[in-house]
């Protein structure tokens, strides 16, 4: 079988290329009849040794063939250091689809996730949206960080954020007052009661939300609320007012 998988013609290469045996797998390669398809689905099967696919990346016949290169990075059987040294070469928005695929294993996707990060501020509006779509929620942080408003509204969007990750945007210095506005009005987060909170502290939160907000907050923690130093004065006398119309009575200054 090795030797005429290493002879064979493109009619047999095509029933070859699913062979069980490593063997034969790796005769197949060195035939001279292989097409770039035929090492494409040798280089997608997740039950093929390290070795085959580390042989298909060193074959200087596909170095250039971009499809080949790309399923290798996926293939979670690659070698980590070969999938590492072909993300450089992918394009951006495939390295955003790499970031979120939990085959791969966790280094190869950080470090999709820091390429991407390392590029962010110089992207077109469009790659931006579009790595929105498709990326972790890393890379999705890092694209708020960048503020972009249509950006920004679509990263609010995705299922791959949560709840935790919007309280420690919220809470960041590195956030702009219009992500904050946007969080603010957005129907999925600014329902949830931790951010309620952490938005109530924020200084950019506009005054009229913040109210709205406090009345869903428990009497124990708008109690709370009112005396923590980090409170934007403006939004103490309404804290006391919500106490007041709850029947609660709070001293003026703590300790009182």
């Amino acid at each position: 079988m090795m030797s005429i998988s290493a002879t064979a013609d493109i009619e047999e290469l095509k029933k070859l290329v699913y062979h069980p045996s490593s063997a034969v797998i790796l005769k197949v390669l060195e035939n001279k009849n292989l097409t770039d398809d035929l090492v494409l689905i040798i280089a997608n099967r997740r039950n093929v040794e390290p070795k085959i696919l580390e042989t298909i990346y060193n074959d200087l016949r596909w170095r250039e063939n971009y499809k080949i290169l790309y399923s290798l990075c996926k293939n979670p059987k690659t070698p980590q250091k070969i999938s590492v040294s072909i993300l450089r070469l992918l394009r951006i928005i495939d390295l955003a689809d790499i970031t979120r695929n939990k085959q791969i294993p966790i280094n190869v996707r950080m470090k999709a996730e820091l390429y991407i990060s390392e590029k962010i501020m110089t992207l077109p509006l469009g790659i931006k949206i579009a790595i929105a779509r498709r990326a972790s929620s890393n890379v999705l942080i890092k694209l708020i960080e960048d503020g972009v408003k249509e950006v920004v509204s679509i990263c609010l969007d995705s299922p791959y954020l949560e709840e935790g990750e919007i309280c420690k945007i919220i809470s960041s210095k590195k956030t702009t007052p219009h992500v904050i506005r946007q969080i603010a009005i957005h129907p999925k987060w600014s329902c949830r009661y931790n951010i309620q909170w952490q938005l109530i502290l924020n200084n950019y939160t506009p005054l009229s939300i913040v109210v709205n907000f406090l009345k869903n907050i428990r009497t124990s923690d708008l109690k709370e609320l009112y005396y923590l130093s980090g409170l934007p004065l403006s939004t103490r006398p309404f804290i006391y007012r919500e106490l007041l119309d709850r029947g609660e009575e709070i001293l003026s200054t703590k300790g009182d």
